[in-house]
């Protein structure tokens, strides 16, 4: 079965009226605003960019040092070992020297799909043992219309260290228009607007076509056509129109929390590629995180950005102890009624279905993983969204994903 890495090939595994079958009588249908307000609180890690008035240079210069990646995970950049000049020279272009208050802007929207990263440049940083696919100093990916405070200028003048609403780092300025203006801003995002549904779709923007990922608004979205920001030569922001074009698939309003609905856009984005902080060398990808984060937004939830704030900010139904063995865990995992359910474990996140013939399953983005050999054990390649089984990796040194697992998460408090 395409997609789907599981002893159980007889079921089906990849429909979603299969999975929310078991769910039926369990499913959170939380009220949007007041959870979305309880995960920011949980996280520390969610923002509203536009409504940020005032801030010290002392906490930017302090969020600039924070963005930075350990520096392991940039020995390498471009595919060779990086020279302490060279290092420094990317350091010193943060220009943290030249911090200045922010005092009610510029704000910024993202006008095609882009970056935010850890440093202020294009350079792809990588662990001495990565595989080639992997950008440490990419934290992420940002869509376009996505709100931003801008917070401070490189020295080279080509990238902003801005706030995003679920992340902070660098993004290049040719991907930005700008404004002090932030109410007409704020007057476009609040009308209401389609989402997508399909994994991606294109948009014929003004300064040029971009991507728009599942779980996108597209406000004031009237026959194909919605308003949109454009960058002058000089960056400011003025208005002009985008239009969706190709086939895609939009819900007029964010989707009711549903176990149907839920699975059916969980399994929506099946085959598309992984990789780290959502691009690879060959173009836009989807990691195990942004994969998590792009479902919940398709019914109006927002979820940190990265997978250990997305576990801290939900709340543990299951926790595990180190150890505990795969069948005691999957007796646990079992017994569990509510939904939908975030499964937790160190560097990764992945999304509960349920079970197949006593086994239990999810769906995930992720890159390998271990399986016995006749050498010992070998890696695996995956590389895209799959339903996999959670004995994947059994009887090898890294262990089950199900003996992976720290915790299993709701969304809200267990009762």
């Amino acid at each position: 079965m395409q997609h789907v890495i599981s002893r159980q090939q007889s079921y089906p595994l990849t429909a979603a009226a299969f999975w929310a079958a078991q769910w039926l009588s369990g499913f959170a249908r939380p009220l949007r605003q007041e959870l979305n307000q309880a995960l920011a609180e949980r996280s520390g890690a969610l923002w509203r960019p536009l409504q940020v008035r005032k801030l010290e240079s002392a906490t930017i210069r302090d969020w600039i040092a924070g963005a930075l990646v350990p520096d392991e995970w940039w020995r390498v950049l471009d595919g060779a070992p990086v020279s302490n000049l060279y290092r420094r020279e990317l350091l010193s272009n943060r220009d943290p020297q030249n911090v200045r208050d922010f005092s009610g802007g510029p704000y910024g929207l993202v006008i095609r799909r882009s970056s935010i990263r850890a440093l202020p440049t294009w350079s792809r940083g990588q662990k001495p043992a990565d595989e080639d696919g992997f950008d440490r100093l990419q934290h992420g990916s940002l869509e376009p219309l996505t709100p931003l405070a801008l917070l401070h200028s490189s020295a080279d003048s080509e990238w902003w260290f801005a706030l995003a609403p679920d992340y902070r780092g660098w993004v290049p300025k040719e991907d930005v228009a700008h404004s002090y203006d932030y109410q007409a801003m704020n007057n476009l995002l609040r009308f209401r607007g389609a989402v997508l549904l399909s994994p991606h779709a294109r948009l014929l923007a003004p300064n040029g076509d971009t991507r728009v990922q599942m779980g996108t608004r597209l406000p004031d979205l009237q026959g194909g056509e919605l308003p949109y920001p454009a960058r002058k030569d000089d960056g400011e922001l003025e208005w002009s129109k985008a239009r969706l074009d190709g086939a895609y698939r939009l819900a007029d309003d964010y989707l009711r929390l549903t176990p149907a609905a839920f699975f059916s856009v969980a399994l929506t984005p099946l085959g598309q590629p992984y990789g780290w902080g959502g691009v690879t060398p060959q173009g836009p990808a989807i990691d195990c995180s942004r994969f998590v984060q792009d479902v919940f937004k398709v019914f109006g939830l927002m979820l940190p950005r990265d997978a250990s704030r997305q576990c801290a900010a939900t709340y543990p139904a299951i926790t595990f102890s180190a150890g505990e063995p795969h069948q005691e865990r999957a007796a646990r995992l079992s017994a569990l009624r509510r939904g939908p359910a975030i499964l937790c474990m160190p560097g990764h996140v992945m999304l509960y279905l349920g079970r197949a013939d006593g086994c239990h399953h999810a769906v995930h983005a992720f890159w390998a993983y271990k399986k016995p050999s006749a050498a010992g054990e070998e890696t695996v390649p995956v590389r895209k969204v799959v339903v996999s089984s959670l004995d994947l990796g059994m009887g090898t040194s890294s262990g089950s994903l199900l003996e992976r697992l720290t915790s299993v998460n709701l969304l809200e408090r267990p009762h």
